[in-house]
């Protein structure tokens, strides 16, 4: 007898990533994450540090205190959207004995009301408002727009007769004889009521639409979230059209660095653009995906073999200047891979997860005596003689 296999859809998540009560500031986290190094064995002048972060302005103090903290600018390991370019590990194993790899997306926030997603351009006029990290909006900017053109054409209401009825744009339809080729796709056997041998049949139809009866599952789960059914016209879905109700055929709309963002956030769209804060549920995404990306990439290279490294990754958060305040960063550690020259212990043998991650930055000191003086390193440089130098 032949064996009979079933096919499985398998379903990757992110895990959760916190924010509240983690976010550490800068000046006082590269000084934690100095130390750490220090108690991991690395020796103070043989570090050196990298950095994978976006090329925005918004950047610079952390890179600032990268070079104060750890005595030399840091190598760039970077790409658009804080994706870590994997072939650069080879040159950063060359330029040092122990190796820190330090990679965060980044997202704007504005404290006053707690939103997400923006920031202040103090050299533009009138200080404009601008997308805090342009790339990662930009990537993600045709999804979003799709998803909030859909929340406004698909329509619930019920009928004289007391259906409870979903009414769909045809273009948001796999009709077996005509899918979706591009776009948003309605996930129909999440919401409505199927026919025998798993056939979606419309209730009625119309030249641009489809009506369907809702399952009496979709209808609880409306009910449980205090939906109330309109009989006086149908009322867009809006905020009840959740992550697991569709998903999005589409060919990458990037052509640069920025496909590489693409890839990894295409599998999570739905959940991005029906986030309170795209923006920011876009650069936790990309951060967690990244960092197993890196650590694959770390474990499968010879770059590092026989060094120290710690690779750790995070959220940056960008404060911009306002009233009583001065430009900010915040860092929210996601996870961090670690391996030693002379041996990793046990503890070291997996990633640290956040919490963990988060105590063992915290255990450390605020204090680093090692950190350099760059003011006196600059009056040193402006004091020197003119060389002669020639071709």
């Amino acid at each position: 007898m032949l064996n009979r296999y079933r096919d499985v859809h398998v379903v990757r998540e992110v895990a959760p990533f916190k924010v509240d009560g983690l976010a550490i500031p800068y000046p006082e986290f590269v000084a934690r994450l100095y130390n750490f190094c220090m108690e991991l064995g690395f020796r103070k002048g043989f570090i050196m540090p990298s950095r994978a972060f976006c090329s925005d302005e918004n950047q610079g103090l952390p890179i600032i205190l990268l070079t104060k903290h750890f005595g030399t600018f840091p190598f760039n390991h970077g790409r658009v959207g804080g994706i870590v370019a994997v072939d650069r590990h080879g040159p950063h194993s060359h330029h040092g004995e122990d190796l820190m790899i330090l990679q965060a997306s980044h997202v704007g926030y504005d404290p006053k009301s707690g939103t997400y997603g923006t920031y202040n351009r103090p050299q533009m006029e009138d200080h404009c408002q601008s997308d805090s990290c342009g790339k990662l909006i930009h990537v993600i900017r045709p999804y979003l727009e799709q998803y909030l053109f859909a929340r406004n054409r698909i329509f619930l209401h019920k009928d004289v007769e007391g259906y409870h009825l979903i009414t769909v744009k045809n273009s948001f339809i796999d009709f077996a004889s005509h899918p979706v080729s591009q776009g948003l796709v309605l996930r129909l056997e999440n919401i409505v009521q199927e026919a025998n041998m798993g056939i979606i049949r419309p209730h009625t139809s119309a030249c641009t639409t489809q009506t369907y009866l809702v399952s009496d599952d979709f209808k609880k789960r409306l009910e449980d979230r205090g939906y109330k059914w309109s009989s006086t016209g149908g009322q867009s879905i809006g905020d009840f059209l959740t992550s697991d109700l569709f998903f999005f055929r589409e060919d990458f709309h990037e052509t640069d660095d920025a496909i590489l963002l693409e890839r990894n956030l295409i599998e999570f769209m739905p959940d991005i653009v029906s986030a309170k804060f795209p923006a920011l549920r876009a650069a936790k995404t990309n951060i967690q995906l990244e960092f197993a990306r890196v650590v694959e990439s770390i474990r499968r290279s010879d770059a590092y073999k026989g060094k120290s490294l710690l690779y750790i990754a995070g959220l940056n958060i960008d404060i911009p200047e306002i009233k009583d305040l001065p430009v900010m960063n915040y860092f929210v550690p996601w996870a961090a891979h670690i391996q030693l020259k002379d041996g990793t212990p046990a503890e070291y043998t997996h990633p640290l997860e956040q919490n963990e991650l988060f105590a063992k930055l915290m255990a450390q000191s605020m204090e680093n005596h090692d950190q350099i003086d760059l003011k006196e390193n600059i009056r040193r440089i402006l004091k020197a003689p003119w060389l002669d130098i020639r071709s």
